[in-house]
C-alpha cells in the first residue's frame, strides 16, 4: 500500500505540468508580444480627438415636419501663421494681456503659449501672411508695437466660440 502512494504523485506530475502549461498558453495567447512593443506603437494623441457637430443649412422633412441633420467636421491642424502680441517671462502679465484681449476681441481666438521660459500671447489662425497683416496693423495702432507675424500650427474648422460671460454687479445691472 505504501508503495502505490509513493508512485502516484510521480505518475501525476507530468500531467499536472502539461495541463498547467496549456492553461497559461491559452490565457496569454493574444498577448504574446512583449510590453515594450505595445509601448512603442501606442499613440495617446489618437484618443484625444473631439467631434464637433454642425447643423446643415438645408432641412429634411420626415412625416411632414423638418428634421435637423448634423454633420461632424473635426478640426484640422495645418501650418499657418498667428500674430504674436507679447513675449514675457511673467505668467501674470501674459495672462492679464490674454484676458484683456478676450474681453476686447471676443470674436478672435487668442492663445497663451508656453515655450520655456517664455509665455507668448498669440492671436488668430491665418493660412498666409496676407490675411494676418491687416489685423496686425490694427493691433499696432492700439499700442501693441512689438507685435509680429509668426509661423505656427493653426487649427481650421474650429467650433464657434462660446460667448463671453456677462458680468453683473450686485444690483443686476450690466457693465
Amino acid at each position: 500500500m505504501t508503495m502505490r502512494i509513493a508512485y502516484l504523485p510521480l505518475f501525476l506530475l507530468p500531467f499536472t505540468l502539461l495541463t498547467a502549461q496549456v492553461v497559461v498558453d491559452s490565457v496569454n495567447a493574444p498577448y504574446n508580444a512583449p510590453l515594450d512593443h505595445f509601448e512603442r506603437v501606442f499613440t495617446p494623441s489618437a484618443y484625444d480627438t473631439e467631434l464637433f457637430l454642425y447643423k446643415k443649412s438645408d432641412t429634411l422633412r420626415q412625416f411632414g415636419r423638418p428634421v435637423d441633420q448634423t454633420t461632424a467636421a473635426p478640426p484640422e491642424t495645418l501650418q499657418g501663421f498667428r500674430i504674436q502680441l507679447l513675449a514675457t517671462n511673467n505668467f501674470d502679465e501674459a495672462n492679464t494681456t490674454r484676458n484683456d484681449l478676450i474681453a476686447g476681441f471676443p470674436e478672435l481666438w487668442i492663445y497663451l503659449v508656453f515655450e520655456a521660459p517664455t509665455y507668448k500671447v498669440r492671436v488668430g489662425d491665418f493660412v498666409n501672411r496676407a490675411e494676418a497683416k491687416p489685423l496686425m496693423d490694427q493691433f499696432m495702432a492700439q499700442g501693441y508695437r512689438k507685435s509680429w507675424i509668426v509661423p505656427d500650427r493653426i487649427i481650421r474648422n474650429q467650433p464657434p466660440k462660446p460667448p463671453v460671460p456677462v458680468t453683473f454687479d450686485s444690483t443686476g445691472i450690466r457693465f
